[in-house]
């Protein structure tokens, strides 16, 4: 390949111009006319003297009509603050000789794409009915135009019943696609994360990635990845499905009388079950409908009973958070840099420290406790929905479970900060409250009836446990990453 940068005179509206590509971004001078009428700002817009600037991450194609001399250059980028939602760009040039910009085309697109698979061939599922009834608009709208415009390739479902999603992961051809892309929430992405585990090759299909657009109420994962200020934001989910890599992310197993399943997101008991399955009837409200909820419930200081056993790893916060910042200066590891515990001699996951209904084994470190307590939750993402950072040290491959506790009496006046802080994920250095990295836990409740909530699917009240696996599935990612949600 040539050495940097790549640089090709063309013209757009009568001005010669100068494309200019360094490895890290695309820059060209704006034309007066553009100029005055820009109010875009850095990295995606004009510097004080005009100069445009496009990342590397942002470009999604470059596209040659020869028959008109034209080379649209299309992006996905970010106008008027870093805070606000990316969105497709297209930037038309005319050129002056094609056989200079066919090789310009082939340089930057070369580089642009580098450990990347360009023009990839999704399976995506949209859930018409998540939410607040957004998807099909979300697609239509927004992310279709700039999957065709990176040059991806797609098979359209949309799903009409529950598990469908499920059945559709169980039965597809795994090697026909690149990934299975979400619109909706975290539920479709349970489905399917579970009808890749039950297939019959699961030992090769839970490595096919997924990838999360948001287009439900809580959209845990995709806040997760792309943080509080875009995990709503549709263009900046579509841009990390199309130059991700498949980053290893932990299930959790769990057990429930003689059956099994996968969680991605969180396992809850308590409030934060009955916040989540119990505010149906809030859904119009979107994400805020967990936060009316949560007050409401704390407010009138309802505890539950049950017995909770777990294994830790780690009990203190100030010990989590530093071991949470240490990983963050590691380099990132990717899917295929790993390897998990399934392979051709393992074609099964054993969890290592029983099911459900085993007597526990004081030799694997158990401990055990019943009492009354507001909300019992672990989880494998450090969000669940837009201002709620239940589990901040959360992180995607560490093979822990984060486990939240908040104990009887907390009272309201300590309950409301402890809410506050679940906004930033403060919270967790609260007194009243406990959080602890484990390698498994289980739950019995001590009453009759109630919620409990596995990745937010309604499942029966009755004893689980819960136990984690490191990098079973794969999720697209530009970072490697989660986004930062514990302080340094």
């Amino acid at each position: 390949m040539a050495s940097f940068p790549f640089t090709l005179p063309v013209k757009k509206d009568h001005h010669q111009l100068e494309l200019s590509y360094n490895g890290q971004c695309l820059e060209f001078d704006l034309p007066e006319s553009e100029e005055s009428n820009s109010t875009s700002c850095l990295p995606c817009g004009p510097t004080a003297t005009g100069r445009r600037t496009i990342r590397t991450v942002e470009i999604l194609n470059i596209t040659l009509d020869q028959g008109n001399n034209t080379l649209t250059v299309s992006a996905c980028t970010t106008k008027n603050g870093p805070k606000n939602e990316a969105k497709l760009e297209k930037i038309d040039f005319q050129i002056n000789d094609q056989a200079s910009a066919l090789q310009w085309q082939s340089n930057v697109l070369g580089h642009v794409y580098k450990d990347i698979k360009r023009s990839r061939h999704f399976k995506v599922l949209v859930n018409p009915f998540g939410g607040q009834g957004h998807a099909k608009k979300i697609w239509e709208q927004t992310a279709e135009p700039l999957f065709k415009a990176a040059g991806c390739t797609y098979d359209l479902q949309y799903t009409t019943h529950r598990y469908h999603a499920k059945e559709i992961a169980r039965d597809i051809d795994i090697r026909a696609f690149d990934a299975i892309v979400s619109i909706s929430g975290d539920g479709v992405l349970h489905e399917v994360i579970n009808g890749l585990m039950e297939r019959p090759d699961a030992v090769v299909a839970h490595k096919l990635p997924v990838g999360p657009i948001p287009g439900g109420s809580g959209n845990a994962l995709s806040f997760s990845l792309l943080g509080e200020d875009h995990g709503n934001h549709v263009g900046n989910a579509v841009l990390g499905i199309i130059k991700g890599r498949p980053m290893p992310v932990d299930l959790c197993s769990v057990t429930q009388g003689d059956s099994r399943f996968f969680s991605f997101v969180l396992q809850s008991f308590g409030l934060i079950a009955d916040v989540d399955l119990g505010s149906e009837h809030l859904r119009w409200m979107g994400g805020a409908r967990f936060t009316v909820s949560a007050v409401g419930k704390l407010l009138s200081q309802t505890t539950y009973p049950c017995e909770l056993a777990y294994i830790p790893e780690e009990t203190s916060i100030e010990k989590i958070r530093g071991q949470y910042n240490e990983r963050r200066s590691q380099p990132v590891v990717w899917a295929d840099q790993t390897h998990d515990e399934m392979d051709t001699e393992h074609t099964t996951i054993v969890d290592r420290f029983g099911r459900v209904t085993d007597p526990i084994k004081e030799s694997d470190g158990w401990v055990v406790e019943k009492d009354h307590y507001i909300t019992v939750v672990g989880a494998k993402l450090p969000w669940i929905s837009k201002g709620s950072v239940s589990h901040p040290a959360a992180q995607p491959n560490d093979g822990l479970i984060d486990l939240l506790v908040f104990p009887k009496n907390i009272g309201r006046g300590p309950g409301l900060q402890v809410m506050i802080g679940v906004e930033t994920g403060e919270h967790v250095y609260h007194s009243k409250v406990r959080y602890m990295k484990v390698k498994a836990f289980r739950v019995s409740p001590q009453a009759q009836s109630g919620y409990i909530s596995m990745d937010g699917e309604h499942t029966p009240y009755a004893p689980y446990q819960v136990e984690a696996h490191r990098g079973l599935i794969s999720v697209l990612s530009i970072e490697g990453r989660y986004a930062r949600s514990m302080k340094e």
